[in-house]
């Protein structure tokens, strides 16, 4: 059995979510689910979500997430009671189930100060809820492993991320793994030292104490999801570097791929169905056929994720591509939460359609909508990205930084376009503005390519390349060797 624990978990039907991590841990489901191993995913029930946006007369409102379709969905298969030093607190265990994968999700039920600290995704109300909203999490998958799963069966525990790292210090185990997916120093979670030594007793010798290096003490081994993400980790935690190793991140590619290209042998097969399948995603997302070829941007929007570039792109291009922009910034990120609005002046204006609280369907369908997919994070800064692979095994190629993945898979001119420098060094993004130059003439490129007809090929060899590297068989591979040891 391998056990996964992470901060969030996006399944096909009503689950909130930030970002990649959540799609890609329900990817990693998915293909567990179908290659018919023993897989669990641990994960807190957040009752108010992550965030959702609506504009009201003209202010835009930051409001909480419907998670009833997802309760609805799952079943309770008990409870337990975990001590903490705050009192008991009772939480509830909702599975899915698929094939031999099972998703679990914790529900805090009381005390009202526990439910309080976990009923938002990535929202929290003070350092100490925080704190106690993945402690939570922790005991209570221990607990789980203990009454439903038992110790003997369980090959591997994977943290993802160091948010479940309390597990390390409640329980020890030979086998745990911490999986990054971050490159950036700043971006390990941390809590003042006193929360421990007041929970637990325990005096570390350093203050606050950083979450990572807790879990990689205690791991196994560590795993980075992109080779370039490797050098940025080996430098913040050169101590750890003899157990610290790169398996690039994929997508579960029968979630992702339109049905389609599933068995398209020739290039004049690939190109008819491309065509159809972005002109009926197009209509089914905006009811109308796009007036040129489909331009996307489509992600959680954050500062370093460049969604500014995209803005001004939909500004200088218009009438020479269809734009669609969208996406959820975090509610106290106030550049994302401007972004957002210029989003939606720029879809007022008929510059570029706006998608609104996007979700896996239609995150699907944008990508199936789309001629070419903006993949444009401030280099340095992004951990892998997924969702340039998500639109590669549609055949659909990128205008791409190089960053995360990009550089293992994508050619310039031949399965894609790259722009921008590859950098080895943390830069603040703030202080580079000079690649918007180089991105705009690499979209040209492109723009030129597809009226020329040249896109096509181009298009095809993303297919082709994008359908062996991105698959999720090869991450499961990676991590657990095929077929997985079994535990008699």
């Amino acid at each position: 059995m391998i056990i996964s624990v992470t901060a969030e978990l996006a399944l096909e039907f009503g689950t909130p979510f930030a970002g990649g991590l959540g799609v890609l841990e329900g990817d990693k489901f998915y293909a567990a689910a179908r290659l018919g191993l023993e897989y669990t995913v641990i994960t807190p029930f957040y009752p108010k979500g992550y965030v959702r946006y609506e504009f009201k007369d003209g202010n835009l409102l930051p409001l909480e997430e419907d998670t009833s379709e997802l309760e609805r969905k799952l079943q309770d298969v008990g409870s337990a009671l975990i001590e903490t030093k705050k009192g008991k607190v009772e939480v509830n265990f909702l599975e899915y189930k698929l094939g031999k994968a099972r998703t679990v999700f914790v529900k805090t039920v009381s005390p009202e100060w526990a439910v309080k600290a976990t009923e938002r995704l990535y929202i929290e109300y003070s350092e100490e809820d925080k704190f106690y909203k993945y402690l939570i999490l922790a005991k209570a998958a221990l607990k789980y492993i203990e009454d439903f799963v038992g110790w003997d069966r369980v090959e591997w525990i994977d943290l993802q991320e160091s948010y479940p790292a309390f597990m390390v210090l409640l329980r020890n185990f030979p086998r745990y793994r911490i999986v990054i997916h971050t490159p950036a120093p700043w971006g390990h979670p941390s809590f003042p030292l006193r929360f421990f030594e007041e929970e637990f007793g325990y005096q570390f010798p350093f203050d606050p104490v950083v979450m990572t290096e807790l879990a990689l003490s205690a791991s196994q081994e560590g795993v980075v999801v992109s080779k370039k993400m490797l050098n940025f980790v080996l430098t913040s935690f050169p101590h750890h570097s003899h157990k610290i190793r790169a398996v690039t991140n994929a997508v579960e590619i029968p979630r992702w791929q339109h049905e389609k290209l599933k068995d398209v042998k020739t290039r004049g097969e690939f190109v008819q169905a491309r065509k159809e399948i972005s002109e009926s995603s197009f209509r089914a997302l905006f009811g109308r056929q796009p007036k040129g070829p489909v331009v996307s941007w489509v992600r959680r929007v954050t500062r370093y994720k460049r969604p500014d570039f995209a803005a001004k792109l939909a500004e200088e291009f218009r009438g020479d591509a269809e734009f669609v922009l969208g996406g959820r910034p975090h509610p106290t990120e106030g550049f994302g939460v401007n972004l957002l609005k210029e989003f939606k002046r720029l879809s007022d204006e008929g510059k570029a359609s706006f998608v609104l609280n996007p979700t896996v369907e239609t995150e699907r369908k944008v990508i199936w909508a789309s001629h070419v997919w903006l993949f444009i994070p401030f280099s340095g800064w992004e951990a892998s990205g997924t969702s340039f692979m998500k639109a590669g095994i549609n055949g659909v190629p990128s205008v791409a930084s190089m960053d995360g993945a990009v550089p293992e898979v994508i050619r310039d001119g031949y399965n894609g376009w790259l722009f921008g420098e590859n950098r080895f060094e943390l830069v603040d993004p703030t202080h580079v503005d000079h690649e918007y130059v180089h991105l705009k003439d690499k979209l040209r490129e492109a723009l030129d390519s597809f009226n020329s007809g040249e896109y096509w090929e181009i298009a095809w060899n993303a297919l082709q390349t994008f359908r062996e590297f991105a698959s999720m068989d090869r991450l499961i591979h990676e991590y657990y060797g095929y077929p997985l040891p079994k535990v008699e």
